[in-house]
Parts: C-alpha cells; structure tokens; sequence
C-alpha cells in the first residue's frame, strides 16, 4: 500500500528538493544525486569540455560528481554555486582533495544573481534548478554575462509533462515546455546549438520503474 503524503509533507519535500537543509537535507542530496546523474552526466557531456577550462555549475547538490567531471580534461577549473549551505558543506567534504588543490571551489549565492566576473567561465551547466528560477530572464542575462564570448550553456530539465505526475510539484516549482525555455534562452541573447530530448528508465520512490524525458539544451553566448 503507498503512502499517501499530506499535504504539509508534499510542501516539506518540495523545499528540500529546492534548498536541502540539515540532516534530512543531507539524505535528499544523496537521493537527488542518485536520481540526477543520468541528467548530470548529459549535461557534462554537452560542454565538450577542452584542457584549462573553467567550468561553473548551478545547483551543484552534494558535488557526487565532480571528479568523474575534472577528468574528462586536463587541468580544469570547477566552480560550484548553490544556494544551499547544507549542500555546499557536504560537496567540500565529498571534494575536499580538489579544494585543497584550489581546482574546485564553492560559493554559496541567492539564486537571483552571480557573484562571478563577467566572462569567468568558459562553461556553464545546470541540471534540474530551472523549476525554482524566480525570475528566469533576468537569470539567463546573469549566465550569459559570467559566460565568455562563443563559451557553452547547457541546461538540463525533466519535460513539464513528467514532472506534472510528480506529486510535489505544484509547490513551489514552476514547470516549462522546452520551446519556453528555447525563447527565454534566445532572448537573453544565447543561440540555442542544440536542444536534444532524452529519455532514462528510473525506479521511483515506491520502487517501479518509470521513464522520464527529459531535455538538454545547449546554447553559446
């Protein structure tokens, strides 16, 4: 028999998912990483990334991946933005050789702004944060800004469709169609290279397989 969540805890699970605090938010980072490499590794993919390149990741969770990340190149710089001070401690800890070296960095921001020069990165890549965007405009003309000239954007995000029958979704998450994303991308001056549709088999919470799509859209500055 499944449990039904009340509402309160749906609520509950759709703020942690957003912003993972303390110990449960520990727990979530875990299952968020499980649940997200598919996605991650997609998104990695998309960057082509080239020795010495900097590298900026929205929303990085508890950083899980990140090695599997800096050795797809030579000498490349990572750094992590998150909004969540639970998430950047557990992603230093996780990464805590590549901090040491100064090759992986962390900073904490507000979700709104980045506290990064214009043209720093040479990459930037998010997976499953576009949903908790409060203003996505003015978010893109950020990215774009701390983006190099002709340097790559992937954005990584489950298909509005699946996340609609995910019960937690309607709070607090803003769900987009990918022609949505193709326009707000494109009108913060992006060209959009490529927007591939991908489809992964998970097991869900209660334990039965589910397929998800989801898109990568990849755009240059």
């Amino acid at each position: 028999m499944e449990h039904q969540h009340s509402e309160e805890e749906l609520k509950n699970i759709a703020k942690q998912l957003s912003c993972p605090e303390g110990e449960h938010g520990i727990k979530t980072g875990e299952m968020m990483h499980a649940s997200n490499i598919g996605m991650t590794t997609s998104a990695i993919e998309a960057l082509h990334l080239k020795s010495n390149e900097t590298v900026l990741e929205i929303g990085h969770g508890n950083g899980g991946h990140i090695a599997k990340l800096l050795s797809k190149a030579e000498n490349l710089t990572y750094y992590g933005a998150d909004i969540s001070e639970t998430m950047i401690a557990e992603a230093k800890e996780i990464n805590q050789d590549f901090v040491d070296k100064g090759t992986v960095r962390f900073e904490l921001t507000d979700g709104a702004t980045l506290p990064f020069k214009n043209n720093q990165f040479d990459k930037i890549f998010t997976v499953n944060t576009l949903y908790f965007w409060s203003n996505p405009s003015e978010y893109l003309n950020e990215i774009k800004r701390t983006l190099k000239p002709n340097g790559i954007f992937a954005l990584c995000f489950a298909d509005k469709t699946f996340m609609q029958n995910l019960p937690f979704t309607s709070y607090g998450f803003t769900l987009y169609e990918v022609e949505k994303v193709m326009q707000l991308s494109e009108e913060a001056g992006f060209t959009i290279k490529d927007t591939a549709k991908k489809l992964e088999r998970l097991r869900s919470k209660t334990g039965e397989q589910i397929e998800r799509e989801y898109y990568v859209v990849t755009a240059t500055a």
